[in-house]
């Protein structure tokens, strides 16, 4: 489940976009949204967004400030710029940021369902846009989110549809059923996409060896554990690290900092 924090002073905007996110993913979580400076900086020291919608237009100081600031508290935040500014200035700042979209205003829908569906993959998370054909009911979001919480709190441990369904009250095909036309996934594909992007993270900010991050993502198998990585990613656990080691300053702090 990925936390998005929309920062606007303007409430028909809010609410307009929140309803759009709501009806196209079914792991986003979008937080009370901030009107101000004060209000995105509280809610974002509390609550930890993961992506930050922020329309740069619509508040009282300068929105690439706030931005930076939550930036600085929060640096592997995914930040999508909204604004009806089509300066070369603002779009160079933009990409000085390193933003992961700037999209002028009025919103085109469709590029603001793509440009998160970019800032969840970039958090290695498994992206749900537009897995249900209709819109979904309050009460299907709330099963479906309450069983990815689970899988996102428990998926180390072994966990299958059977622990779902005790937890849900439900009948275990139902839950079967209901996964997969929630998600577009059924859970056991769900579980292993979910573990490998967490491994993804371990290999790539770690120094635990191979065996501790198989035993870590809940595969107690390094043998298997490397197999599959190597069938989902295309290299194995080694290659991977080798390629993608290293850290790096965010480009918000490198425009702080330098």
């Amino acid at each position: 489940m990925c936390r998005l924090l929309i920062v606007s002073n303007d409430l028909n905007e809010q609410e307009t976009l929140q309803r759009s996110i709501n009806d196209s993913f079914m792991n986003i979580k979008v937080l009370p949204p901030a009107e101000t400076e004060q209000e995105a900086l509280a809610i974002s020291e509390k609550l930890l967004p993961e992506i930050l919608l922020i329309a740069i237009d619509h508040l009282d100081i300068d929105g690439f400030v706030v931005k930076r600031k939550i930036v600085q508290h929060l640096p592997n935040i995914k930040v999508i710029i909204l604004t009806k500014r089509d300066n070369f200035q603002s779009i160079h700042q933009a990409l000085r940021c390193g933003v992961i979209d700037y999209l002028l205003t009025p919103i085109d829908f469709n590029e603001l369902k793509f440009a998160i569906d970019r800032c969840v993959k970039a958090l290695n998370q498994v992206s749900l846009m537009d897995v249900f054909s209709n819109k979904p009911t309050v009460l299907a979001k709330e099963q479906i989110n309450t069983i990815l919480d689970y899988i996102h709190d428990h998926y180390n441990e072994e966990i299958n549809l059977t622990t779902l369904a005790d937890i849900m009250h439900l009948n275990r095909h139902y839950v079967s059923r209901f996964f997969k036309e929630a998600v577009g996934m059924n859970f056991i594909d769900y579980l292993t996409a979910y573990r490998i992007e967490k491994a993804k993270q371990l290999l790539m900010k770690t120094e635990e060896s191979i065996t501790e991050i198989s035993g870590t993502v809940g595969y107690i198998d390094s043998t298997y554990f490397s197999k599959l990585f190597k069938k989902k990613v295309g290299q194995s656990p080694h290659q991977f690290r080798k390629y993608y080691r290293g850290e790096h300053t965010p480009a918000d702090l490198r425009v702080i900092y330098n």
